[in-house]
């Protein structure tokens, strides 16, 4: 559905979120639309929470952040 280099940035800025990282000058360099990107980490961790039993919590913690940053 998305081509590789987009999940693996999804993946990238997931990862980013969790760790308190600030990505968000790379991104800009990177010229990718981040609402794509961000659409897809939000799939990622929607599969994640209703195909792997990850801790609520952790799934919960993720989303927020994700949406506070959004």
């Amino acid at each position: 559905m998305y081509p590789p280099f987009m999940i693996a940035l999804a993946c990238i800025y997931i990862a980013s979120v969790l760790k308190e990282k600030d990505t968000k000058a790379w991104f800009e360099e990177l010229r990718v639309d981040m609402n794509v990107i961000k659409n897809i980490a939000m799939e990622i961790l929607d599969f994640y929470d209703n195909y792997r039993q990850i801790p609520e919590e952790r799934i919960a913690t993720a989303v927020s952040k994700l949406l506070t940053r959004m």
